[in-house]
């Protein structure tokens, strides 16, 4: 039985070969659109290192020189009048750990033969407090940290999993001169909620070091609901303290603002990745119905003569529909070999962990469907014409 099914699919060669391009061009679609859109979703998942509930940023950044003993102090004291204000829990001082910033400072980083870049966020003792930061082994910097030899660094799970297998914690990355210790592992540090997060360092900052850097941040944590009136006076507290003819304030926002903003960027441009990715999707199912009814009615006297022989109308609809099933199984298998021996890149990276083996399982499935409902209204018509009217058709 087997044998002649297999025959039949070969003789008829010539048309499923054409059945076969076509599914396997939908399988190649819908495989690509599923991982993207996957991908996407996992990355939403991913767990942020930071919360920014009840935070403030004011970034400040210098418009004349001023002497660095001067502009070291003057910024410990506009913490200090920050963190006067009754509605204030934290202040920290920081640079290019703004997590809605696209600025980012990176290097390349060495442990034994393994090289890796890391994205660094120059951070004080008090960010952890401000940012609700727990590291996920190891310990925050501390007092006993200013100073050493050796400077603590902080790395993301990504980098410990890696290139460590999970045994980062005192280990040394860098050469000669520039090595750090690993005194901790922390969750992933992303821009916005649905942009891939780069792997990343927090560097201990013991000073302020303002006049080094285009811009120095501020981050206040206020009480529930009272970013507003921190809000109302950061500014002149800001002019107050530091010297208005050499700096100036850059930005002062609530970071939940500049979520919002951000995602709202980021979910355009996705948003219209996503209706386009559905329209092909929804071409992917046209296109897949019309092959395969169109398959089908070129089958017409075929299934004249079978009806003559005494095949059943439910006989009829199992051949079709598992010759079909068969062909889109062999397409869609040629495409998942292909995938399988190319890196899958999305948006220029590689895809989250899991994301090929899951979306490749949804291809599947939604395969299976496609032609199920593709083949099922066509077979279910074949199977009940007539054997008459069937071969007045050659």
């Amino acid at each position: 039985m087997i044998r002649i099914f297999f025959k039949t699919i070969w003789n008829n060669r010539r048309r499923n070969i054409l059945v076969f391009i076509e599914l396997f061009m939908i399988s190649l679609v819908l495989v690509n659109i599923t991982v993207y859109l996957v991908n996407m979703l996992a990355i939403l998942h991913i767990k942020n290192c930071y919360d920014t509930h009840n935070v403030i940023l004011v970034n400040i950044s210098k418009k004349n020189d001023e002497d660095e003993k001067i502009t070291e102090q003057s910024f410990l004291n506009l913490k200090k009048v920050f963190s006067s204000n009754s509605f204030v829990e934290s202040v920290s001082i920081s640079n290019y750990a703004n997590p809605y910033n696209y600025n980012i400072y990176s290097t390349d980083f060495k442990h034994d033969s393994d090289h890796f870049n890391l994205a660094l966020r120059q951070v004080d003792l008090d960010y952890a407090k401000v940012m609700k930061i727990t590291p996920l082994k190891g310990r925050w910097f501390d007092e006993t940290d200013i100073g050493k030899a050796v400077p603590p660094i902080i790395i993301s799970r990504d980098i410990d999993e890696k290139y460590f297998k999970g045994d980062a914690l005192g280990k040394r990355i860098g050469e000669d001169k520039n090595l750090y210790e690993i005194v901790a592992v922390v969750d992933h540090f992303k821009r916005s909620d649905i942009e891939k997060p780069y792997s990343f360092g927090f560097m201990f900052k013991d000073k302020v070091n303002a006049k080094s850097f285009w811009e120095t941040t501020m981050l206040i944590r206020t009480k529930e609901n009272k970013t507003s009136d921190m809000l109302a006076i950061a500014e002149s507290q800001v002019y107050s303290t530091l010297n208005p003819e050499n700096w100036t304030i850059d930005s002062l926002n609530s970071l939940e603002n500049m979520r919002d903003q951000q995602n709202a960027q980021n979910y355009q441009r996705n948003y219209l990745t996503v209706i386009i990715a559905l329209f092909i999707m929804i071409n992917v199912f046209l296109g897949t119905i019309g092959i395969l009814w169109y398959n089908t009615n070129l089958r017409i006297h075929e299934i004249g003569i079978k009806r003559a022989l005494g095949s059943t109308g439910i006989g009829i609809k199992r051949l079709l529909i598992t010759e079909n099933m068969v062909i889109a199984g062999v397409g869609l298998l040629v495409v998942i070999l292909i995938i399988l021996q190319i890196p899958t890149l999305i948006n220029g990276g590689p895809a989250e962990p899991g994301v090929l083996s899951r979306s490749i399982w949804i291809s599947a499935i939604t395969m299976i469907i496609l032609v199920l409902l593709s083949t099922w209204i066509p077979a279910s018509i074949a199977s009940k014409i007539r054997p008459a009217t069937a071969l007045k058709t050659e």
